[in-house]
């Protein structure tokens, strides 16, 4: 009963890597959470978060990028700037669904708060 109890909260998790359990000993290895740190120079493949993309209203859009905003939510992105939680990117659009890069581009600033690191590029 108690080990149902603690599955469906770890299920409710959103940043719980819940793949490394035990069954014989019924117990997981959580490694611990670090935000990821983009850093200027480097490419990454991200997901934006979907209340940003698509969205010419949203605050990153009026007030940080000139009415400029995501179109995809995945971006191949290569770090210019930063400041503060804010870094300015230059992104290629990303289909996941058939792994391809397509041609839409988007160049802006975003909060690291608002991204998923997917992959470090190399």
């Amino acid at each position: 009963m108690r080990s149902k109890i603690v599955k469906e909260q770890l299920d409710n998790c959103s940043f719980a890597d819940l793949s490394d359990y035990n069954q014989a000993t019924m117990t997981y290895h959580i490694p611990r959470y670090v935000k990821p740190n983009y850093v200027v120079g480097k490419g990454y493949l991200v997901r934006i978060d979907s209340q940003l993309v698509d969205n010419p209203n949203s605050i990153l859009a009026t007030n940080w990028n000139s009415g400029t905003y995501p179109k995809y939510p995945y971006y191949k992105i290569y770090v210019s700037k930063s400041l503060g939680k804010m870094i300015y990117l230059d992104g290629l659009a990303f289909d996941m669904a058939t792994n391809s890069d397509l041609s839409t581009m988007w160049s802006g600033w975003i909060s690291v708060d608002n991204l998923t690191l997917i992959k470090e590029l190399q």
